[in-house]
């Protein structure tokens, strides 16, 4: 939740009497995104708001994402093949298993399996998920200068249920060029990964597996935003979350090799229950007769040892008439790596606490580039223009900090990175 954005102008309407017209929005698009030769991911999102005017808004977001494809299981590339149970298998023999049902009768299971070929990145090519999540916020004004903000989400996988809850106060002062915000966010996890949750730090081979767990996370932002001129709003905004609880990846497992680079074994990771995390985000606009231009920084650090920056630049330009605009932009983005992340672990360097081997832990920068083309038609004196428009961007990653690999490892690529594309068609509209 960002901090409540500043209000322009100085109406002195009674807030108890609401517009008996509101005005209704819908807000939809449709992503698709794909990483080279990993995840393909489509998702349509509705955004359905009402504005009845005096600040008092009520908004629904209902997401659906669709993921299937191949995901990295955390192991590393090998001279030789290596073979992998999907999350619900239970053995790596692919070979049929006989149990008794509760009634007392025989069946058989067969323990799904996949096999890397040397020198490729082992990846999970049966990965398929489904999300649902549906939220929603209401804002409603306490007096002329203060307005509060109260809504909930829950969010549902097969494997994964979320539900949150949010608030926000915000006062505004200086002729309402001033805004001050506080807002905080209460979620509440339960996690129950195919197949089980795995013991941390068990060897892979035994699949020795518990049942449910569950995770936390307090949110709570403080945050500014000013007119410094007519054409000049700048924001900022401090957070902090803690995150408590199960905040493994379950599906995630690290190699284990000897001098000589050869893999010997699997474990499955461990990360700490514990984690907090702070950010501070500045973001200026500029506003011209047709142009406007965003730039905007974030710095993030937590107690993992992870540090990251966040650089943003958009430019948008219209045409004469305002109803186009073309607004490409560039993110730049860099993190170094967490305490307990590792690529591989060897016998003699086995944790007693913590390790991962989970890319998303490590030191890499990422740069993504991006265009968005809008235009917008229709409208009247109550309902505002309906908006059309068209964004693709370009997202490619690089890892640092590379270990060389011991032995035949050497002149593997161990960190092949990622590249992937994001095309989104987004229609706006009032009635």
């Amino acid at each position: 939740m960002s901090a409540a954005s500043v209000r322009a102008d100085d109406s002195s309407a009674d807030p108890a009497l609401p517009d008996p017209d509101p005005q209704r929005l819908v807000d939809s698009s449709l992503s698709y995104y794909h990483e080279n030769g990993r995840i393909m991911a489509v998702e349509p999102v509705v955004n359905l708001s009402a504005d009845f005017g005096n600040d008092e808004t009520l908004g629904i977001n209902v997401t659906f994402d669709s993921l299937s494809g191949s995901t990295p299981n955390g192991a590393i590339p090998s001279t030789k093949p290596q073979t992998f149970a999907t999350p619900s298998g239970h053995n790596l023999s692919g070979v049929p298993q006989t149990y008794t049902t509760p009634s007392g009768t025989l069946g058989t299971v067969t323990s799904p399996i996949y096999t890397t070929l040397p020198g490729q990145l082992p990846m999970d090519p049966n990965y398929q998920d489904q999300r649902l999540s549906i939220s929603s916020s209401y804002q409603k004004p306490l007096s002329r200068l203060m307005r509060v903000t109260m809504g909930g989400d829950v969010s549902y996988e097969h494997d994964f249920l979320s539900t949150s809850v949010n608030g926000a106060l915000a006062r505004d002062y200086n002729d309402k060029n001033t805004t001050l915000s506080v807002a905080g966010n209460a979620e509440f996890d339960l996690v129950h990964p195919i197949g089980g949750s795995p013991v941390p730090l068990s060897d892979y081979t035994l699949f020795d597996k518990v049942g449910n767990h569950t995770k936390h996370d307090l949110n709570l932002i403080f945050g500014l935003t000013q007119v410094m001129a007519r054409r000049w709003l700048s924001s900022a905004n401090l957070s902090v979350d803690r995150f408590s609880g199960y905040l493994n990846d379950p599906y995630k497992i690290i190699s284990v090799v000897d001098s000589g680079g050869n893999v010997t074994g699997y474990l499955y990771e461990n990360r700490p229950n514990n984690r907090t995390r702070a950010s501070a985000f500045w973001e200026n606009r500029f506003g011209l007769s047709r142009t406007m231009i965003g730039v905007s920084l974030r710095y993030m650090a937590d107690d993992w040892g992870i540090r990251s920056d966040t650089a943003q630049l958009r430019l948008r330009w219209w045409n004469s008439d305002h109803n186009k605009y073309v607004e490409p932009q560039l993110r730049w983005y860099k993190q170094t790596q967490a305490n307990f992340y590792t690529p591989w672990l060897t016998s003699m360097t086995v944790p007693s606490t913590f390790a991962s081997a989970d890319e998303r832990l490590g030191a890499f920068h990422a740069l993504t580039w991006g265009l968005k083309y809008a235009f917008q038609y229709g409208g009247d004196a109550d309902v505002g223009p309906s908006e059309l428009s068209v964004r693709a961007e370009y997202y490619t990653q690089v890892a640092d900090n590379r270990l060389p690999g011991p032995g035949v490892l050497q002149g593997l690529d161990l960190y092949p990175g990622l590249q992937a594309i994001l095309c989104q068609v987004e229609w706006k509209f009032g009635y």
